[in-house]
């Protein structure tokens, strides 16, 4: 996309700067002049300083409310160039502003509702793209809009719940490392000089305490470097690196706990996206291929692509899944009712309120299914130290004179 920095003069005559894009080799002036705006300047932006441009951030909360808003008034009748015009205007977020308002222009230029928000995918995601252009075919948009919006919920509900169910296990892991930190590198060394003045024989397992302590201060902010390192290398890994994407993605999904909550994730995901897809009456190889795009995690991103192709070899949809040995019988037998009652849909929509209340119920018990592991790793590590402090001063009382 070609970006351009605008000058127009709004309707009280001060000058208003805005950054619009535009297809590559479209023509900048005419598609200002469809705008019906008087233009003051227009530069183009260099592809170098597009790096330092960053759009106001868009809440999923938002997108979701535009696209209810323009259900509701698509289906009161109102065309929707000027349903998109007055969001346009009363939206609270300037970038949202802009977006609706780019595409109101686009549509009285000629272009389809769904090819002017097809810009917009890292907006409204790719499912409401299709469903728009699903509801533009089938004359049915005002319920094509109104199945985004419900998907839209569903989805960022799922997600909210699938955020909180993961941030105590996160925060537990790194509050137990900085007590332990804490008692190697704070209170650990004053007790070791206590000890050496004692000037007797010390267990072995004081002596380790002492010899890990004593590492610990001395390379700690190595180690703070290191950890900081590992984890911007393990984020560009990640962004650039396919396998090594998908091997992490796989270990996270072996994690005790998180693996659970990310995986049940997915089968709701999975099943809530396909289920849309189906009812708005796109065939299921297709809704496969668009669901692959939009899914994050890599080792179930393959698993729909083996599946896509199975299914283009003949295989039915749930015998495709059980190959995949990722996803639960309940599942499999689930939809393979339903491809035998004709009932895909309704069972798929099943799984999903299934899976989505599994989220749910982890969301909320989380913190009882970690206490044991925190309590236990760190009533380990107390005795450990415990026995190393209480070891010296037992051999100091030993060899007291009675």
């Amino acid at each position: 996309m070609d970006m351009y920095r605008v000058r127009i003069l709004d309707s009280a005559g001060k000058t208003v700067r805005k950054t619009i894009e535009v297809e590559p080799g479209e023509d900048i002036a005419g598609y200002l002049s469809n705008l019906g705006v008087n233009v003051v300047g227009v530069d183009k932006i260099s592809a170098l300083s597009r790096f330092f441009i960053r759009r106001k951030k868009i809440k999923m909360q938002e997108v979701i409310e535009t696209i209810d808003n323009l259900h509701m008034i698509v289906k009161s009748g109102m065309p929707i160039t000027s349903a998109l015009g007055d969001l346009a205007e009363d939206a609270d977020n300037q970038a949202m502003g802009d977006i609706l308002s780019d595409i109101s222009s686009r549509l009285q230029m000629g272009m389809t509702f769904s090819r002017a928000i097809s810009k917009y995918t890292d907006v409204f995601t790719d499912v409401v793209v299709n469903l728009v252009h699903i509801g533009e075919e089938t004359g049915q948009l005002d319920n094509t809009l109104k199945n985004a919006a419900q998907h839209l919920k569903k989805m960022s509900d799922l997600k909210s719940k699938t955020k909180s169910a993961l941030i105590y296990p996160a925060f537990a892991f790194f509050a137990m490392m900085a007590v332990m930190i804490f008692w190697l590198v704070v209170v650990m060394p004053k007790m070791i000089e206590a000890f050496r003045s004692f000037n007797i024989s010390l267990p072995p397992t004081t002596r380790f305490i002492m010899a890990l302590s004593g590492f610990m201060e001395s390379y700690i902010l190595y180690l703070a470097a290191a950890a900081v390192v590992l984890v911007i290398a393990n984020s560009a890994l990640r962004k650039n690196n396919v396998k090594y994407r998908y091997h992490t993605d796989m270990l996270m999904l072996k994690l005790p706990v998180i693996g659970l909550v990310v995986s049940n994730f997915n089968f709701a995901f999975i099943a809530e996206y396909i289920r849309l897809m189906i009812t708005a009456g796109l065939p299921l190889y297709t809704a496969l291929n668009i669901m692959e795009e939009s899914m994050t995690n890599t080792v179930y991103k393959r698993s729909i692509y083996n599946v896509r192709d199975m299914i283009a070899s003949g295989s039915s949809f749930s015998q495709a899944l059980a190959e995949q040995n990722l996803y639960p019988k309940l599942v499999t037998r689930m939809i393979g009712i339903g491809e035998q009652t004709g009932n895909l849909d309704g069972q798929l929509g099943n799984v999903a309120e299934h899976y989505y209340y599994k989220v749910d119920m982890l969301a909320t018990n989380m913190s009882k299914m970690i206490e044991p592991i925190v309590i236990g790793v760190i009533g380990v590590f107390m005795l450990i130290i415990m026995i190393g402090l209480m070891g010296p001063i037992f051999t100091l009382i030993s060899s007291m004179p009675a």
